[in-house]
């Protein structure tokens, strides 16, 4: 789109039971909060590594956050530290192959992820989930870039009443390379917590995108 749009940074499909499960576990930890952000972490199993999950309430139609996540171009604009996105591949609307490259602070060297997108959308509720599933493999590794080996996660977007959305993007990733595992964890808490707020910020520009792969709920159509 990760980001989304199909966004680089950030994500492996999750069981659907899992994503049904309500948008705050009793296991994750606040780490920010602002107006309609909300940010959480939790370890993720086997690893030093955390899995962040950030959360926020955006005013904007399914058609214009779908947009947004699904312009490739348009990535570095609002995706934290991206370095720019492009479509590798696409098989029809519902899935896409995506590069993209993470600008990295110094002295570290920048990564690049190669991550693959799903789309599905629940036929009663109008719930989307975008599954983030990991395929370093899929193009050969470039000179002067770190290959992420490993990341998941999805993006799942609700809609609720009087036109809103609740936006909710879960990561998690092994960054490769030496990073000790405390920035890390700082880093992906950033980039969850940036790319959210700054997400609420340019949705608004996709505001007339429709798609007949995207439907609204009944209230919004309605007004």
């Amino acid at each position: 789109m990760n980001s989304l749009a199909w966004s680089e940074t950030v994500m492996v499909f999750v069981l659907a039971a899992f994503l049904a499960a309500p948008t705050i576990a009793e296991d994750w930890e606040p780490v920010y909060s602002a107006g309609n952000l909300r940010v959480h972490k939790r370890d993720y199993a086997g690893s030093a590594l955390d899995e962040i999950r950030g959360v926020v309430r955006v005013k904007a139609s399914l058609n214009a956050v779908m947009a947004l996540l699904k312009d490739a171009p348009f990535n570095r604009h609002w995706v934290y530290r991206s370095g720019g996105a492009r479509i590798l591949r696409e098989r029809g609307y519902a899935q896409a192959y995506v590069y993209g490259v993470v600008d990295a602070p110094p002295p570290m060297s920048d990564r690049d992820t190669v991550v693959r997108f799903d789309y599905r959308q629940d036929p009663e509720t109008n719930v989307i989930t975008v599954a983030i599933t990991n395929v370093p493999d899929f193009i050969a590794v470039k000179a002067g870039l770190v290959r992420v080996p490993d990341m998941g996660g999805f993006w799942r977007l609700k809609p609720e009443a009087d036109g809103w959305v609740e936006v909710t993007y879960q990561i998690y990733g092994d960054p490769g390379g030496w990073i000790p595992a405390w920035l890390a964890n700082h880093a992906a808490v950033l980039s969850v917590r940036y790319t959210l707020s700054n997400l609420a910020g340019v949705v608004g520009r996709y505001a007339n995108a429709r798609s007949e792969f995207v439907s609204e709920p009944r209230q919004s159509v309605d007004g």
